[in-house]
């Protein structure tokens, strides 16, 4: 494979987008999202950052003392970003859920989701572009799965980290996939 500085992807723009689970997902990098994808807002400038991980396990011989197979036990992928903006939607998808309510006019009182309610689950999209070059990473069905940790101090912004693991969907769909318009992951002919 030859050297191709086209092939460096740089993100330099992008938004994450949350939906109910069921939403209808586009289908192209750059197709409109259905109206019920809620853009996120703000992130931080380090970006979204996404983790393939797999759990493999070897299998050994009594004949030979290097392993003879390895099969895959477990797959996942997380989606990890902090968000600057503070408002309803993002305080209730950073803590998983939840309700709010207005006990009096101008006041809103947020209630973490109980303890026997199930993980909330969403559709996840996020976009990103390094110029023409523009790209949609879907995760179909994914909860939140990690703690939120935030600092309240008066030399830097709060932020509420969020980390969305995928799902298997109940359609049969793979848990995530990715889309992309860049000619580099054409298919040879």
């Amino acid at each position: 494979m030859p050297q191709n500085s086209e092939e460096i992807l740089v993100a330099t723009a992008g938004d994450v987008w949350i939906a109910p689970v069921s939403t209808t997902l586009p289908t192209a990098e750059d197709s409109a999202l259905n109206g019920a994808f809620l853009n996120l807002g703000y992130t931080t400038e380090e970006g979204v950052s996404f983790t393939y991980s797999q759990a493999v396990e070897e299998i050994n011989a009594w004949q030979e003392a290097d392993p003879v197979r390895r099969i895959v036990t477990a797959r996942s992928l997380t989606t990890t970003f902090n968000l600057n903006q503070w408002n309803q939607a993002t305080f209730e998808l950073a803590f998983g859920g939840g309700a709010w309510t207005t006990p009096i006019a101008g006041t809103y009182s947020y209630t973490p989701p109980d303890g026997n309610d199930a993980l909330a689950e969403y559709a996840l999209v996020i976009d990103f572009a390094d110029g023409t070059k523009v790209s949609r990473l879907i995760v179909e069905r994914g909860t939140v799965t990690e703690d939120v940790s935030t600092s309240l101090v008066r030399t830097g912004a709060a932020v509420l980290p969020i980390a969305i693991k995928a799902l298997k969907p109940d359609t049969g769909n793979a848990p995530w996939n990715y889309l992309t318009g860049d000619a580099a992951f054409a298919t040879a002919s």
